[in-house]
């Protein structure tokens, strides 16, 4: 079966979100699928987003129908706004910064070592698996969208951090091929990614402002990483071409540490 449509998932620390345009427009919008998810037990609603949450259900929690989705089986865990708030009322059985675990060399990240210390009791899930239900929530909500278009069968890029290891891209690869995304998907880096926004936004205006040798600093700033990449203006055969020189070291610092540091200075 042909591509009907290219499809980008950011696979965020923090928020998920998937956009697709249709390869069959000869002026193809860039679109956000809108995503179920539970909102409170029992309730599912849309959001544009899905946070990347992972909540381990009770048992009691489990045997009714309150974590079922309109697609699939009754799961022992809930993915997205619910999960968000269960990681105030029960943080240890909630999974957060899963994304953050993926580039942590010095654990097992295929291990189930997530809600980290939780007690012995708690499920757990390892940081590929939490990866892979964010990633399976997003492609339920494809499916329950598009039912006639498979998302193993489109153009699927997912975005990574510059400064993932090979390691921690190929953890990544793992998690959505369990998911069931295609083979064959593409890899992005999330300041290229940005980058490239911006110049879907000016489009060959940035030719007039920038000259060969001027560079752009790309920060990205997210929900548990900062992401630095380097882009440099050069020439090739006559036209201006930009090439990434450099990638900052990765950062566990983002948004939920400035939220944290504020929410410290508050209360001291």
């Amino acid at each position: 079966m042909t591509a009907k449509y290219v499809v980008g998932i950011d696979l965020g620390t923090t928020n998920s979100v998937l956009a697709y345009a249709s390869l069959e427009e000869d002026s193809p919008r860039l679109e956000l699928l809108p995503v179920p998810q539970l909102v409170s037990p029992g309730t599912v609603e849309s959001r544009a987003s899905l946070p990347s949450f992972v909540y381990m259900a009770t048992a009691q929690e489990s045997e009714g129908n309150s974590l079922k989705l309109p697609w699939g089986k009754k799961p022992r865990y809930a993915v997205g706004q619910y999960a968000r708030t269960q990681a105030a009322e029960a943080p240890d059985r909630t999974v957060a910064a899963a994304k953050s675990w993926l580039c942590h060399s010095h654990v097992d990240r295929r291990a189930a070592i997530l809600p980290w210390d939780a007690p012995k009791k708690t499920d757990k899930v390892s940081p590929v698996t939490a990866s892979q239900r964010y990633l399976e929530h997003l492609a339920g909500a494809w499916k329950a969208s598009f039912p006639k278009d498979p998302l193993s069968q489109q153009h699927v890029v997912v975005t990574v951090p510059a400064s993932f290891d090979a390691v921690a891209r190929e953890l990544t690869r793992e998690a959505a091929m369990q998911a069931g995304l295609p083979d064959d998907l593409v890899f992005i880096e999330e300041p290229q990614a940005a980058l490239y926004s911006w110049l879907a936004d000016v489009g060959d205006g940035w030719r007039k402002n920038l000259k060969v040798d001027s560079q752009i600093l790309v920060v990205d700033v997210g929900g548990g990483t900062s992401d630095l990449t380097l882009i440099r203006v050069a020439e090739e055969k006559g036209n201006l071409v930009l090439e990434r020189v450099a990638v900052g070291d990765h950062l566990l610092v983002g948004g939920d540490n400035m939220d944290l540091a504020l929410a410290h200075h508050v209360a001291g």
